[in-house]
């Protein structure tokens, strides 16, 4: 009865942690909420009766990330980026030169800024990942993707000012008063978002089971719609959180004192003996 009443206590503990993340990271922006998912346990003995069997207790099954979508900010910068559907902004590392490409990383928190160089970068400097364009300005896709916008135009001329619209193209303005497209947002949907590895700072990795990133422009099918001066916030509902509090200490406790009455029955029969 012991190991029965310790799994009880150790799923408690597990959904207490799940819903304190979520709680700490309510004002994160772009943060998608997990929750705790528990199944029972049964002793795998082939001579037991199912008219007489006793559970062997709980356990973790996984903790799901919950993709759904977050409430929108309207901010005054405009490179504040938020996506309305499915889809994630894709993310590079800055490497050294000649060293290798990292592998991208993909989030929804879109409050991006411009570094000295001109890229779009979030707050430690990972680059927002763009289709090139074309002569036109048009952007090619599918083509490669990457985040340069150049510092100076043909005239040689030093970048003045970026600026993004709702389909996700990038303007970029120079000192001559030109001004021309240098790429297009890119946006990565996976065939199952809630298989994304969580690596920390609301960005994630593709694993064999989210599937490969399919890249698309804003507003494609399989990608939802771009909104600029806009930021995501958590999907984090507080209400909500504090009702699973509850139930996850009223179980916690349920359990304590079924080990409190083990513990005084295995007392008085040990004292009777």
């Amino acid at each position: 009865m012991l190991s029965v009443i310790l799994t009880g206590l150790n799923v408690a503990q597990k959904d207490l942690s799940v819903t304190a993340n979520n709680l700490a990271n309510a004002g994160t922006v772009g943060f998608k909420r997990s929750e705790a998912n528990f199944v029972d346990v049964f002793a795998n003995d082939s001579t037991s009766s199912a008219k007489t069997q006793v559970g062997s207790g709980a356990s973790v099954d996984k903790v799901q990330k919950i993709m759904s979508q977050g409430s929108m900010t309207t901010t005054s910068r405009v490179t504040d980026l938020a996506i309305a559907g499915r889809g994630f902004f894709v993310l590079a590392p800055e490497v050294a030169a000649g060293a290798a490409a990292a592998a991208p990383m993909f989030t929804r928190a879109g409050n991006f800024g411009i570094d000295a160089a001109g890229k779009v970068v979030d707050s430690t400097g990972n680059q927002l990942q763009v289709f090139a364009v074309n002569a036109a300005g048009v952007a090619t896709v599918p083509a490669t993707i990457g985040a340069v916008i150049p510092s100076k135009n043909a005239a040689n001329f030093l970048l003045q000012s970026v600026s993004i619209d709702t389909k996700g193209f990038i303007r970029a303005g120079y000192a001559d008063n030109t001004t021309t497209n240098v790429g297009q947002v890119a946006l990565a949907s996976f065939p199952r978002d809630d298989a994304l590895k969580n690596i920390g700072g609301t960005k994630f990795v593709a694993t064999g089971d989210s599937g490969v990133a399919t890249l698309t422009p804003p507003g494609a099918p399989s990608a939802g719609d771009l909104f600029t001066s806009t930021l995501e916030e958590a999907n984090v509902d507080i209400t909500q959180e504090l009702m699973g509090m509850l139930r996850s200490q009223q179980i916690y406790n349920g359990n304590a004192r079924m080990l409190q009455a083990a513990m005084e029955v295995a007392s008085r029969i040990t004292d009777k003996i």
